[in-house]
Formats: structure tokens, C-alpha cells, sequence
């Protein structure tokens, strides 16, 4: 499967045996003899420019072609070519169709994309209760985005200053089965909750961990929250260059809350000479084990 509705872009194989080991021309010899898993093949390599230039209107139609056929993943991804007018003309109607096709053959993707639908009043009335059942749906089979968008409406409510549908507990569970799945964005949420107690026991121990391993993967988000665990010595020891370590990874993505923090500390002159050297060197060894690729384990500290 290669494209996620409204705007999501993931990578992924599809079942088959090698395909990636065919032509293209093999691929079209096979699509002509009404080979359904074939079009969905060429409709990838068009969607990614694999042997062939890129194009969309390609792609959708060589969706069209498994998709008239029930092939289940081309139904999803040719919904969500409509419902982001790739390679066709919007038309949230017809994504519709299709990811109800999807979905009643319990496709998570598509049920996740029909909650999405409802929750934002795309092709239907907007209907959050609609949502959170296909939502429900979808992450019962394990689909990520379905586990976070219930774990964010949960937490954050329908809208601002929405308390009706707040249920942190709810919000800690859904979160906590992404995270285990090696979501990074959970992780970041879930240790929120246990640092602020929402929905769980409030355990530093426990945010420190999850917060330790989506900053050593990577997540801005985490960096700037562990940087602020070991500034407090919350979970972990009190440590300002640890905590400028990942303030300072954060701050280089980007991150609002790790740039104010690694300005605050370079104004300030939160850290000796030594230790800022020290930080660097951390900062450094850091991205060359990335780089590097040496280890699948997150940062320990």
C-alpha cells in the first residue's frame, strides 16, 4: 500500500512475491490479461517513479482497473486518490465509495479514513460519534492512526474547551497500543500522561522511558520533554548537559519547545565552559551513532 488519505504518505509491500523483481513490462503483460494485483502494482510505481515516470493519472488508473476487480488494498488507495485529487479530480463522494467498499471487507486503513471522513465533515455531515466507532473499528486491528487520532480526541477533546469527550484513561490506552507498536509521536503522548498523571498513575519513572526511547529515535517532541526531565530530575538525575544534549537535538528540527529551552540556556549561561563542550561532544556522538547506523537501540541517556 502506498498511499494514506488526506495527506498521510506511507510505504509498504503488498503481500505478493517479489514484485519488486518484475519489469514493468512484465507487470503490463500480466495487467492485460486482467491480472488485478498487477495494475495495483504498475499504480505504485507510477505513484513513486519505479521504472517509469511519475504519474498520478497513471497511477489512480491503474487503480481504477484492480479496484473494479475487488482488489481490496487498490479500493483504499483509490479512495484516497479521490479524497486528495491525485492523478483525479477531488471528489470526497467517490473516496467515499470506495473506502466503503474497504471497509465492509474490514480493511483498517479504510475504516480509519472513513472515521476521518466523519470527523471533519469531509463528503458527509460531520458526526464525531460516527468517527469514533469506525475509528474503534480500525484500531482494533492495529491501525496506527486510528490509535492516535482516539488517543488525541480522548486527551484534547472534539474542540477547545471541549470536555465531553475527554477520557484520559481511554486516551492512555490507545496511545499506549500505538506506542508499543513503535509509534514515536505515541510514546511522546503516553509519557505525558504518566508524567502529569492523567489516566494512569502518575510515574516519572515511566514518562522518563518512553520519553527515552522516542528522543533517542528521533522525535523532536521527546527530546525537548526528556531535556526538560533531566533539568527537573524528574524520573531521571538531575543532569543540565544531559538536558542541553536533547535540547539542542530538539532545537535542530525545529522544535518551538526545544529552541526556547536551548536559547534559554545559552542566554543564561546555564552551563560552564566544560560542560558545554561536554554537551557538544554528546550532541556529536549522538548523530554519528545515527548516521552510523551502529545501533537499533535508542540513546540511553
Amino acid at each position: 500500500m502506498f498511499l494514506l488519505a488526506f495527506g498521510l504518505v506511507i510505504t509498504a509491500g503488498t503481500g505478493c512475491v517479489n514484485p519488486a523483481h518484475q519489469s514493468v513490462a512484465d507487470l503490463q503483460a500480466s495487467a492485460a490479461t486482467g491480472d488485478a494485483r498487477a495494475e495495483y502494482e504498475l499504480a505504485g510505481r507510477y505513484a513513486h517513479g519505479e521504472g517509469v515516470p511519475k504519474d498520478y493519472v497513471q497511477s489512480a488508473e491503474h487503480l481504477r482497473q484492480a479496484a473494479t476487480q475487488g482488489y481490496l488494498l487498490a479500493e483504499t488507495d483509490l479512495g484516497s486518490c479521490y479524497a486528495r485529487g491525485l492523478g483525479v479530480k477531488q471528489d470526497y463522494g467517490t473516496a467515499l465509495v470506495w473506502f466503503r467498499k474497504a471497509a465492509a471487507r474490514k480493511d483498517s486503513l479504510a475504516e480509519y479514513c472513513l472515521g476521518y471522513a466523519y470527523a471533519h465533515g469531509e463528503g458527509v455531515p460531520r458526526d464525531v460519534d460516527t468517527a469514533i466507532h469506525w475509528w474503534k473499528q480500525s484500531a482494533a486491528q492495529g491501525q496506527l492512526e486510528a490509535q492516535n487520532a482516539l488517543g488525541r480526541l480522548y486527551l484534547h477533546g472534539e474542540f477547545p474547551g471541549d470536555t465531553k469527550r475527554i477520557n484520559y484513561a481511554e486516551s492512555a490506552k490507545w496511545f499506549r497500543q500505538a506506542a508499543e507498536q513503535g509509534d514515536l509521536k505515541a510514546m511522546n503522548n503516553l509519557a505525558f500522561l504518566y508524567q502529569q498523571g492523567l489516566g494512569v498513575k502518575q510515574n516519572f519513572s515511566e514518562a522518563a522511558k518512553w520519553y527515552r526511547i522516542a528522543a533517542g529515535k528521533g522525535d523532536a517532541m521527546a527530546q525537548a520533554n526528556f531535556g526538560l526531565m533531566y533539568q527537573d530530575g524528574a524520573g531521571v538525575p538531575l543532569d543540565m548537559v544531559t538536558a542541553y544534549k536533547w535540547f539542542t537535538l530538539s532545537a535542530e528540527q525545529g522544535n518551538v519547545v526545544g529552541r526556547h529551552s536551548f536559547d534559554d540556556y545559552n542566554e543564561h549561561h546555564r552551563l560552564t565552559s566544560e560542560q558545554l563542550a561536554q554537551a557538544r561532544r554528546m550532541v556529536a556522538e549522538f548523530h554519528a551513532r545515527h548516521a552510523q547506523k551502529r545501533t537499533n537501540q535508542p540513546d540511553g541517556q
